[in-house]
């Protein structure tokens, strides 16, 4: 009987270890020739109340209609972040948060608004301007991205690794 609930219990801790499947919602009509990405997001901003954040991600989208759905280590969803040039929102647990803007909404996820525009077109390779950040595209070869925000302060890390 022992070795029965010992059996259990590795069970279910092992379980509790693998990340689950996670379900792909269908596209939009804008979304279906979108690019897709998956990885990992981490956003540190520094300064008087320095704060950090990271997080498995999929994004899918592109900068005027997209969603990016943030993942625990665990595989459970922390939000899901959707836009379309009608609507703004952050989907927490059942709850709907509504935002004036993506900048807006990316800075109560992540503590920083972020250049959700030129992080699309960094993804893709291309050097895009964005006000402030200095990306690196050094490694987007190996899948790596990184960026630097030094203005306006505080001074903002995003790094984001895509899955192969």
């Amino acid at each position: 009987m022992r070795v029965w609930w010992i059996a259990l219990l590795m069970g279910t801790l092992l379980t509790g270890c693998t990340t689950p499947n996670r379900t792909t919602k269908p596209f939009s009509a804008e979304q279906v020739n979108a690019p897709e990405w998956q990885g990992r997001i981490s956003v540190q901003v520094l300064g008087d109340a320095p704060s950090s954040m990271s997080a498995s991600f999929l994004l899918r989208g592109d900068a005027k209609n997209g969603e990016l759905d943030l993942y625990s280590p665990l595989g459970t969803t922390l939000g899901a972040l959707q836009w379309t040039p009608q609507l703004v929102q952050l989907s927490d647990g059942g709850k709907h948060q509504y935002f004036n803007s993506l900048a807006e909404l990316t800075e109560k996820t992540t503590g920083a608004a972020l250049p959700v525009e030129a992080i699309f077109g960094w993804l893709q390779g291309q050097q895009i301007n964005a006000t402030g950040w200095q990306a690196d595209l050094s490694n987007m070869s190996q899948g790596s991205l990184s960026a630097r925000r030094t203005e306006p302060a505080p001074e903002v890390t995003l790094r984001i690794k895509i899955d192969p």
